[in-house]
């Protein structure tokens, strides 16, 4: 199904800009409610106004379907935000597969990343999934077999995956939620705030506090860099 089609509207000059059109409040033709359905209006109320504004009464009142109607796809709220999870982990497109181990598993870190910033009041969410269900799995397998045809040990493999995924997660989820506040407050593409120690008690931190937030794209690719020993 297509942003246009699930009722998104993705402004593409930068993560996070996110719109919600005028299906708010249709009503669903009967026998054609589904999860697919179900979740991509789910992803659409908690873009306005956050996971706390879901429920199954908000989900139904948006589709124009009796609450209870939900409930033959989904148990509950946690059942369909484990959903929702799952999809942003997964990304709409397929995992890089370039033959080349190494650059396949950066450009799959970096699809993750996208994805979380992509829908950044939903990220936190991603949290709902454990590292080892789901979607994760891809992932990781493609994660763990690079760093093994690079030479490194099971366990080496493993350490470096768990640090990665710690890695791209946090800083993700910092830059989502950070977002997230600018669309709130509609003031979309304001920089991340600074720091300002005084420097005669913090030198070292003050000369380094103008690079903290420079330019997070920069810092992400260096972060990778340092973990996977590229630099």
């Amino acid at each position: 199904m297509s942003d246009e089609q699930d009722g998104l509207d993705l402004d593409e000059s930068g993560p996070g800009r996110v719109t919600v059109s005028a299906a708010a409040g249709r009503r669903t033709p009967r026998g054609t409610l589904s999860r697919q359905v179900l979740l991509d209006s789910a992803r659409e109320i908690v873009d306005i106004g956050g996971v706390t504004a879901l429920s199954m009464r908000a989900l139904g009142a948006r589709l124009g379907v009796d609450p209870t109607a939900i409930y033959r796809h989904f148990q509950n709220k946690n059942e369909l935000l484990d959903a929702l999870a799952d999809l942003m982990i997964r990304g709409d497109g397929a995992l890089p597969a370039t033959g080349d181990p190494a650059a396949d598993l950066r450009e799959s870190l970096r699809q993750l990343r996208r994805q979380l910033l992509r829908y950044p009041t939903l990220a936190p969410s991603v949290l709902r999934q454990p590292p080892g269900s789901g979607s994760w799995w891809d992932r990781m397998e493609q994660a763990v077999g690079a760093r093994r045809a690079g030479g490194r040990s099971e366990a080496e493999a493993a350490a470096v995956w768990q640090t990665l995924l710690f890695f791209v997660v946090g800083h993700a989820l910092v830059e989502a939620r950070h977002l997230a506040e600018n669309l709130a407050t509609d003031r979309v593409g304001a920089p991340m705030p600074t720091v300002n120690p005084p420097r005669s008690r913090y030198p070292e931190l003050a000369a380094a506090a103008p690079f903290l937030h420079a330019d997070l794209d920069d810092q992400f690719e260096t972060g990778l860099d340092s973990i996977l020993g590229t630099r």
